[in-house]
């Protein structure tokens, strides 16, 4: 059975999980590839394809092409990629909304890959798969993971967005929309998988087209990159006192309004615990506040991620929005105790054994959370031993391989 993975890029989180599941498949010996727009890491088995729709070819002619060249900067002659393109950056200019486009310059059909996969397996693929020549040319079966709200879309990916912005975008969006949707015709062999319950009902409620079958299958972790270390000994590592409250909070940027470091903060603020300190990993700047903060930055390196999350007695997440939420499933793997808001898998990951979910998305809710589970005793030996259970990568890829054969039957 040959796999190819599509996915814009091999980092973020789409792009992380995406390799995770890439790299059990070949552990557990299936011939899985992966095909992105960006790569930026270091594995033959990850293959960066080439723009092969030329939408746009120069006249031979130097005078012509000296012409063609003033008449595309005055916004003729450009192709329909081209054209989105440059609304999409006026738009961003005013609005700076998470937004992307169905059509691109990559006809990924032609790639050999794609040629002699026999499942095609989509995650994020936004900038990268061009939904007409994909979906149209496509005869195999195809498994697509969607990691955010996109799949409701024609470019947004977070609903507030769409609502707060829907009137600026309306032209592009319904343009985009309706791309998607010729190109998600029926009788197309594809299977969805979500990554939470509130996903699949997400999915069912707005998707464009939801009359594709659908499972849940959770990400996945690989539990000897996540380890439960001595917590005095990283504690150390960080330049954290030993006797401190040690809490922690992890964003690619912690300025996301989505990941809700400042809700946090607030919420941290009221409960005035001089003892407290707030461990910030993810780039961006610091907040000012009465709380003792102290920041990492980025961190990529899973061993030294379980530095962090080992040096903590408790993992915060107050994010608005997730689909998954792979940072609390990190840090109970190693032995971290949650608080999390009601998002992504919080639903199905929290137990009152590993920490506490909040009843609704208020500072107050987390501030009671947060006061309740540092009331609370909690065994990190089990917290460890039962996510790894529910989520090892080799289980996660497992539940991709049965779906896989499932769907290689119907060929």
């Amino acid at each position: 059975m040959k796999v190819v993975h599509i996915t814009t890029t091999d980092t973020g989180g789409a792009g992380i999980a995406a390799r995770n599941i890439h790299r059990a498949l070949r552990a557990l010996g299936v011939d899985s590839q992966m095909l992105v727009r960006w790569r930026r890491t270091y594995d033959n088995t990850i293959v960066q394809a080439q723009p092969n729709q030329y939408l746009y070819t120069p006249s031979s002619n130097g005078l012509l092409r000296k012409a063609e060249k003033v008449i595309r900067r005055r916004g003729k002659m450009l192709t329909k990629v081209e054209n989105f393109e440059r609304e999409l950056d006026r738009l961003d200019m005013h609005y700076g909304a998470a937004y992307t486009m169905p059509v691109s310059q990559y006809d990924l059909t032609q790639h050999p890959l794609i040629k002699e996969a026999d499942i095609i397996h989509l995650h994020w693929i936004e900038n990268f798969v061009d939904y007409p020549t994909f979906f149209q040319k496509m005869d195999k079966p195809i498994v697509w993971t969607f990691h955010d709200e996109n799949i409701a879309y024609g470019g947004f990916h977070y609903t507030d967005e769409a609502n707060s912005f829907k009137e600026s975008f309306a032209e592009i969006e319904s343009q985009f929309i309706g791309i998607k949707k010729r190109a998600l015709r029926e009788g197309l062999n594809i299977h969805m998988v979500a990554l939470s319950e509130q996903m699949e009902n997400f999915y069912h409620e707005h998707g464009l087209q939801s009359n594709y079958p659908i499972s849940i299958i959770h990400n996945g972790i690989l539990p000897n990159d996540f380890q439960y270390l001595d917590r005095d000994y990283c504690r150390k590592i960080l330049g954290i006192p030993i006797d401190r409250i040690v809490l922690c909070f992890c964003a690619s940027d912690i300025n996301d309004k989505y990941k809700g470091l400042a809700t946090l903060v607030k919420a941290l603020e009221k409960l005035n615990n001089p003892n407290i300190t707030l461990l910030c990993v993810g780039k961006g700047e610091l907040p000012n506040s009465s709380v003792d903060i102290v920041g990492t930055g980025t961190i990529a390196n899973p061993r030294l991620m379980s530095v962090a999350y080992s040096a903590s007695d408790l993992f915060v997440m107050p994010s608005f929005q997730e689909s998954f939420a792979q940072a609390p499933v990190e840090a109970m793997a190693c032995g971290c105790p949650v608080v999390a808001f009601p998002c992504g898998i919080i639903d199905e990951l929290i137990t009152p054994e590993n920490g506490i979910r909040c009843s609704d998305f208020s500072m107050e809710s987390l501030f009671k959370g947060i006061q309740t589970a540092l009331d609370t005793k909690y065994n990190r030996e089990k917290i460890r031993e039962d996510v790894v259970e529910r989520f090892n990568i080799s289980r996660i890829a497992g539940q991709y391989i049965e779906l896989y054969r499932s769907l290689n039957l119907k060929r």
